[in-house]
């Protein structure tokens, strides 16, 4: 007990012995604003019930009467602990007489539910489990732990794979805790944790998991969801229009079936979920048919247009993909007197800090017209094994 709320306790049982009035009675508990340090108390024998609270002060007393036809747990406390307020002092017997009282009317016939969750937060943090209750009152203590929607300090959790440790309120949200997560068990042991996050007390195993859902997993799950859609939308629901299409090339038809795979994701049928997901695609594919060949056409247009890219060492003259390899058509400078330029197919390209590089390549000197017809081959499935075998321009070489 806080130094200063056992001084208070004092203060009011002398009170208490000196009014012949209230000399059998006992305090059942202290709650205490943790900004304010106000006190709440409430002391009762077995006819009367009062309270000492900031608002009895004036009073003549210096406390007020409770009716026993007023009271009940769930204003008198849970009320007070929703708003914040803390339990600084509460006798075994009041805790055995709140733990019936949440069996039998929780969370039906109670109105403030998440002051509930604070006092079973208390609970789990202070050792007052059934067992102890039983110990302490002698009676059958039904256990209310079942819907404590939280976590006590220093409790661990493993969810999807990642370890939970409960750690202390954070002083700047007294409403939430520190939390620590960890990659594994070894990261836990060695105290390596991934992040440290703040999260509201109040269902606190529950806003876990919501947030390692949301940050971790959320993510990855829609670039699953939107790969599937891409795949059907490319092998079924847009098959004959990119098929027929005047520009087939792979590339252009992957990304825009994956922009409309991402804007079904944003979609009202994709959220209904009486229905599965090829079905719900299935009706809102048929309700933006005519929609969808129009951004094509525009998709078409702009994507070409784009392709042309001037970097650091070269020019992207054109960009495709034979199965899921990336490859380019390049145009790359060059310093020999001879070719000023020479055109390259960059098999496994990759593009960094403004400059391309490649894992392997054709390369064709100054003949655009090979290297052109090259790249529209490979990327329509071709193979270029023999393609300088069969070529008459002995200056084509393959690397």
């Amino acid at each position: 007990m806080y130094e200063n709320i056992k001084k208070i306790k004092e203060e009011i049982e002398k009170k208490l012995m000196k009014n012949p009035e209230h000399q059998n009675k006992q305090i059942d508990y202290i709650l205490v604003d943790p900004e304010s340090k106000e006190t709440y108390t409430l002391a009762s024998d077995e006819n009367e019930t009062i309270e000492f609270t900031p608002f009895t002060q004036n009073n003549n007393k210096g406390y007020s009467n409770v009716p026993e036809w007023e009271f009940n747990f769930d204003y008198y406390i849970y009320n007070y602990l929703e708003e914040g307020k803390q339990i600084a002092y509460m006798t075994d017997n009041v805790h055995y007489n709140i733990w019936n009282s949440i069996n039998e009317l929780y969370p039906t016939d109670i109105d403030y539910k998440d002051g509930v969750q604070n006092y079973l937060q208390y609970c789990a943090e202070n050792g007052i489990t059934k067992e102890y209750l039983d110990n302490k009152t002698g009676f059958d203590t039904p256990n209310i732990m079942k819907y404590f929607e939280g976590l006590a300090k220093n409790e661990k959790i493993e969810y999807r794979g990642y370890i939970i440790e409960v750690e202390d309120l954070n002083n700047d949200k007294p409403q939430e805790n520190l939390v620590y997560i960890y990659d594994n068990e070894e990261d836990y042991r060695n105290k390596e944790e991934r992040e440290t996050v703040s999260l509201k007390t109040i269902g606190l195993k529950q806003n876990i998991k919501n947030y390692i859902d949301e940050v971790y997993f959320k993510e990855q799950f829609l670039e699953r969801e939107k790969a599937y859609f891409t795949f059907v939308l490319g092998y079924d629901l847009l098959n004959n229009m990119l098929s027929k299409s005047a520009t087939p090339e792979n590339d252009i038809s992957y990304d825009f079936c994956d922009m409309i795979a991402g804007e079904f994701l944003k979609s009202e049928e994709y959220k209904n979920e009486k229905h599965s997901d090829f079905e719900m695609l299935e009706q809102w594919f048929d309700k933006n048919k005519i929609e969808i060949k129009k951004k094509y056409k525009e998709f078409v247009e702009v994507k070409r247009s784009k392709k042309t890219r001037e970097l650091n060492n070269a020019i992207v003259l054109d960009v495709g993909y034979r199965k899921k390899e990336p490859i380019a058509l390049v145009e790359r400078k060059r310093k020999s007197q001879i070719f000023a330029k020479e055109y390259v197919i960059a098999f496994s390209y990759k593009i960094t800090n403004n400059e391309i590089s490649w894992g392997y390549g054709h390369y064709y000197y100054n003949n655009f017209e090979k290297a052109k017809q090259d790249f529209d081959k490979v990327i329509n499935g071709g193979n270029l094994a023999h393609t300088f075998d069969k070529d008459s321009d002995k200056s084509d070489k393959e690397i």
